[in-house]
């Protein structure tokens, strides 16, 4: 009896349909000819000094050559960003081959490195300076109002008194 129970609630979970305002974790935000980026929007998130933590992929229509020779046509990053203006800390970085085989991961940097490290100007209209600008427009319309901004009085202007007219002479 448990069994059975247990199967039909294990195909009940499998046949119901997902959430009408659920999204899928990875969204694409840009593509051109060469390029298609997609951001996790399940890992998004805010840093206390304002910047995102976002995870990217980056896949590219023809192979890239590295320096060691190897080909790799995704780049998966984990990086730090800055939205106004556009800036960006990369902190990781992972390079997938055209099977989809690691060539090679950069490692994460550490929090105190992290700390050292400059943010990257973007070259304006690049491909990744239009890349991390869609990035932000996805992350500053998911951002929701903060509830003390809502709460907070609104204050009136002090109301203007008309001057006062002074007789002189009589």
């Amino acid at each position: 009896m448990i069994r059975l129970l247990s199967l039909v609630l294990f195909a009940g979970l499998i046949s119901a349909p997902a959430p009408v305002g659920a999204q899928k974790p990875w969204r694409t935000v840009y593509n051109d000819s060469d390029l298609t980026v997609l951001l996790d929007t399940a890992t998004a998130s805010r840093r206390p000094d304002g910047s995102w933590t976002t995870v990217t992929s980056w896949d590219y229509s023809r192979p890239r050559i590295l320096e060691n020779k190897k080909s790799y046509t995704r780049l998966v990053e984990k990086a730090h960003l800055r939205c106004t203006p556009s800036r960006v800390k990369r902190v990781r970085s992972t390079l997938y081959g055209p099977n989809n085989a690691m060539v090679r991961d950069e490692g994460e940097v550490s929090d105190d490195d992290q700390s050292h490290m400059v943010w990257d100007k973007l070259r304006t209209g690049s491909s990744n300076s239009r890349a991390f600008d869609a990035v932000c427009g996805v992350l500053t319309k998911k951002t929701p109002v903060r509830a003390a901004a809502v709460k907070a009085p609104v204050k009136k202007a002090p109301v203007k008194k008309a001057p006062v007219k002074r007789r002189t002479g009589e």
